[in-house]
């Protein structure tokens, strides 16, 4: 009986032993990476601090490593050199972005540039960004709009100056940026809006809090939308999208419903025209939701650059104090520095 069974259970190891050889053959080539755990893969890695926790990993697994966030599998680059080999010489085969929930869902299905993945779409909404809405001529048409604003500022801080009043300067130049931002896309104040400053800059702080918060759905595909429904984040998702999608209807049914000035265009004008120019010559389908899109990346960018501008400032800020203590130092005590070569 068992000399019947032997050739059998040898055919049998042979082969699994070559489909064993076969799928090792046709395995990509992997960068190294630290253990995973079994469902969370490394997410109990990166700690409160991720960009911290990636660097301490990075120092141990090579500037070139592999990570399973959830069931997502990620490269984390972390060198010059590499960041050179994925962002000019393979520029086109990661170039594109990942398909998330809270990108997906505030830009309309990932038709604006930012979230959009590269492809023939993409390329047509890059050309109509670059060439009709932010061209020099566009840039330089929205000059009276900065130059306007910006007096109105100094104005303002004249007459607070008259009266020794305190100045919150921070809150101040966000205000600028809002207002250049509203009336260069809107054509309007917050004022004739019906809205002001606190109110819309919440729209866009909600929306901006949303987009950064953790989506279970991103990392566990099949199971992650159940986790998302019981902490309310998919409450918040459709909350923030349905009020700015609200607002830009609005200020579109209102456009469509005046004649624009000609060389008094503001990026809706600008949008609606490409709509109708687009839809019937494009190479891709420019719909009311592409103008959407495109106006929601808009005016959260304008947040985005506020905060990087904030950052900037308070970074010279302390760069200036410590040029400062630093000089006082050297010149008291008479210390001399020597280059270090």
């Amino acid at each position: 009986m068992w000399l019947l069974l032997l050739p059998l259970l040898l055919t049998l190891l042979f082969l699994m032993k070559n489909k064993i050889k076969l799928k090792n053959e046709n395995k990509p080539q992997l960068p190294p990476g630290p253990p995973r755990l079994p469902i969370i893969g490394n997410l109990h890695q990166l700690g409160p601090l991720p960009h911290q926790s990636l660097w301490q990993l990075s120092k141990r697994y090579g500037h070139v490593m592999l990570l399973h966030f959830g069931a997502v599998p990620g490269i984390v680059v972390s060198s010059a050199e590499a960041a050179k080999e994925v962002l000019k010489i393979n520029d086109l085969a990661c170039c594109s972005r990942p398909p998330l929930t809270g990108s997906g869902k505030l830009s309309y299905n990932n038709l604006d540039i930012s979230f959009s993945p590269y492809g023939v779409h993409w390329r047509e909404i890059r050309k109509i960004c670059v060439l009709k809405l932010f061209s020099m001529k566009s840039v330089q048409s929205f000059e009276f709009i900065r130059a306007e604003e910006i007096d109105s500022l100094i104005e303002t801080l004249n007459e607070l100056s008259l009266s020794s009043t305190p100045v919150n300067l921070s809150e101040k130049m966000s205000t600028l940026m809002a207002s250049m931002t509203f009336r260069t896309a809107f054509g309007k104040r917050f004022a004739e809006c019906g809205l002001d400053n606190d109110i819309f800059e919440d729209m866009i702080h909600r929306a901006m809090a949303v987009l950064g918060s953790f989506a279970a759905s991103d990392f566990f595909p099949y199971v992650g939308w159940i986790v998302d429904r019981l902490t309310g984040l998919d409450a918040r998702f459709e909350r923030s999208f349905r009020e700015l999608d609200n607002f830009f209807r609005l200020v579109i049914d209102e456009h469509l419903n005046r004649t624009p000035q000609e060389g008094n265009e503001d990026i809706v004008d600008l949008l609606l025209r490409v709509e109708r120019t687009e839809s019937e010559s494009g190479e891709v389908q420019f719909t009311r939701d592409c103008t959407k899109a495109i106006l929601m990346q808009t005016n959260i960018g304008y947040e985005r650059m506020m905060f990087d501008w904030m950052d900037i400032v308070m970074t010279l800020g302390c760069i200036y104090v410590e040029q400062i203590s630093v000089r006082f130092f050297v010149i008291k005590k008479e210390c001399t520095f020597f280059p270090i070569r």
